[in-house]
């Protein structure tokens, strides 16, 4: 029979699972033990997809098949989206590796993987997105579509990275158009389309290096701090042509970029996190806010549907990271069944703080997260600005 203890963890590990944030659709590699509901290790030891070293993709039934030009939904499952943030769709040829190369398709800035959230959520993620795979990209079975993430407001800068095989189609003819047209108009046409496929994402410089940060020396020191420090999601220094924005231009103008196979940067030895120190020096941590009247959004084809809105979209509560919720309380045992219930089941989760909840510090020039219970290491308002003292959802910032 399983013990209390073993019942409880499993309860545990579930409910944790279901709380942090995680591609859903489409469908990821599986994964081992947390690697998809976690972001990447600092150090940059588990990039790409968060697969450990040593440890092999696995895919979960069929990769999802995608056409090129048609509408695809992006959705996510878990509660802690940290105020949202900004993501970015990549692809990369094969199998992922460290020597990978990954090219932007689509970039959300602002309101991902949640639209108009103050912290957490205290119920599912139903916010949907579109994207389209572009023309330009080689149809076939061999291919890895990745979602990345860096999150608006949190303990410390992270990383978040989930991979999925993805089939890519090729785009769909209009048949009856090309019923109206010549034998040469035909041929021309099939000559055009064929020139088209051919043409690799990886080799087109109209898809721009995904946007790579906060790994460390893995990618040259360059941060999202100070984007965090004022809690605005970032501006992708090269977002490529396909850019929506659900929560509007006021962003933070990213500046520095650690992917190591951007221009200018020096790509680290596989298997190794180190880089040159002038790549370091080179990657100044931004710190503007991009103006609404010099920022536009690109204009895309594709349709974004909002499922919320601000007045009813589901807000955080004291157990939005469901570390210290209630999820697995059909798993302990009644109060009066003393001789199960073991002496030390105190916890992390019961102390002076709400788990995901930030603080500002009396000082007002720097705050702390609500990690296990407890608050961690104080960090920085970004110089000019300070917070309200008090806990929440999120800190109340303004200019000196």
């Amino acid at each position: 029979m399983p013990s209390y203890r073993s019942i409880l963890l499993t309860c545990l590990m579930t409910s944790l699972a279901s709380s942090h944030v995680a591609l859903e659709n489409p469908k990821p590699y599986i994964f081992v033990a947390d690697g998809r509901v976690n972001p990447l290790e600092s150090t940059g030891s588990d990039y790409p997809c968060r697969i450990p070293p040593g440890k092999t993709y696995q895919v979960d039934g069929e990769p999802t098949k995608m056409m090129i030009g048609e509408d695809q939904l992006l959705t996510f499952q878990g509660h802690a989206v940290h105020g949202g943030g900004s993501c970015q769709l990549s692809l990369s040829k094969g199998l992922p590796t460290k020597d990978s190369t990954w090219k932007v398709i689509h970039s959300i800035e602002g309101g991902c993987p949640a639209r108009n959230q103050k912290g957490n959520l205290d119920g599912p993620n139903v916010d949907k997105y579109y994207f389209k795979i572009p023309e330009g990209i080689e149809p076939g079975e061999d291919w890895t579509l990745a979602w990345t993430w860096f999150s608006r407001i949190g303990g410390q800068p992270e990383f978040y990275m989930n991979c999925a095989p993805v089939t890519i189609l090729p785009k769909k003819t209009d048949n009856k158009k090309e019923k109206r047209m010549s034998l040469p108009e035909r041929r021309e046409m099939k000559m055009m389309t064929t020139a088209i496929s051919k043409r690799v994402v990886v080799d087109d410089d109209d898809f721009p290096d995904m946007f790579m940060a906060n790994l460390g020396e893995y990618t040259g020191g360059c941060t999202t701090t100070a984007a965090q420090n004022v809690q605005l999601s970032i501006a992708f220094p090269n977002p490529g042509s396909s850019v929506e924005r659900p929560e509007g231009d006021n962003l933070f103008k990213q500046e520095c970029d650690g992917n190591p196979r951007s221009k200018g940067n020096k790509v680290p030895d596989s298997g190794s996190s180190s880089s040159s120190s002038s790549s370091t020096s080179s990657m100044a941590e931004a710190s503007t806010v991009v103006p609404t009247s010099t920022m536009s959004t690109i204009p895309t084809t594709f349709s974004t549907v909002t499922t919320t809105s601000p007045s009813s979209t589901p807000t955080n509560s004291p157990s939005d990271d469901g570390d210290d919720g209630d999820d697995y309380d059909d798993c302990l045992p009644d109060d009066d069944d003393d001789s199960n219930t073991p002496q030390d089941q105190t916890g992390s989760g019961s102390g002076s703080c709400i788990e995901g909840q930030l603080t500002c510090l009396d000082d007002g020039t720097h705050f702390a997260t609500c990690t296990g219970g407890n608050l961690t290491a104080p960090q920085p308002i970004a110089p000019g600005y300070k917070c309200r003292p008090g806990s929440g959802v999120g800190l109340d910032i303004m200019p000196m």
